[in-house]
């Protein structure tokens, strides 16, 4: 098992940085330009494998803390990790596969409407109320941070359930949807790289007050950058067409 949880977690680290690097090229060329969605497509395909693979490191590690004894009562922190991984790889195929279907039905949003979709946005709900339930029962060290972080999967299955049911009053509302929902992956790509990736590859360990930051500035700084750069667009800003 060892042999495969370090193949995979090379995986997931080195299309990770593809990802990343991928992610900041449409946000600083024209939207729906030639190299807006060629690096679109990369960041997008990069995300998969980045879910895939942390879905898999998850399923190993869990199995490999319950084969040696260690529940959440005797490793509290471990499972921690372990849940909160698993809830941003959720949290990332999510925003992924609702900022990539806007687009295939900008026409009609309520299209979006699957069983699927539907599906989707409840498991983001639920898993967000089972990491918060957990936190408080188990009470690990990163307690709050959890508590703080895994609110935002009730607002964004909240939003996708919400868009499901109303006609769009605004003709670029897909727009919004797609930016939204991308720069909400690249949060949380960038959080698990802050969190879990940071420290292995450079070796700097922080501790204290800086201990925190991993967890919340990617939140703290793209929550903000997100809503500005939608109303950039709600107040005119042009796009190529899509």
């Amino acid at each position: 098992m060892a042999y495969w949880l370090e193949a995979n977690r090379w995986m997931h680290i080195t299309i990770g940085f593809v990802g990343l690097a991928a992610f900041w090229v449409p946000i600083v060329t024209q939207k729906g330009g030639l190299v807006h969605r060629q690096f679109g497509k990369i960041f997008r395909y990069s995300g998969v494998v980045v879910v895939v693979t942390a879905f898999l490191a998850v399923t190993l590690y869990f199995v490999q803390l319950t084969s040696a004894g260690q529940g959440p009562t005797e490793a509290p922190e471990d499972w921690a990790f372990l849940l909160f991984l698993g809830y941003l790889a959720l949290a990332t195929g999510s925003m992924l596969s609702h900022g990539m279907a806007v687009l295939k039905h900008k026409r009609d949003l309520r299209t979006l409407a699957t069983p699927y979709r539907r599906m989707m946005a409840w498991l983001l709900i639920f898993s967000s109320v089972f990491l918060i339930g957990w936190a408080l029962y188990f009470r690990p060290d990163n307690m709050i941070l959890l508590l703080v972080l895994s609110p935002l999967g009730l607002t964004g299955g909240y939003d996708m359930l919400k868009l499901f049911k109303r006609p769009p009053e605004d003709p670029k509302l897909w727009l919004y949807e797609h930016l939204g929902a991308m720069l909400g992956a690249g949060i949380a790509f960038h959080t698990a790289f802050a969190v879990f990736g940071f420290n292995q590859l450079f070796n700097f360990p922080m501790t204290g007050v800086l201990a925190v930051l991993p967890w919340i500035l990617p939140t703290a700084i793209g929550v903000p950058a997100s809503m500005l750069w939608v109303r950039h667009y709600k107040k005119g800003g042009k796009i190529s067409t899509l």
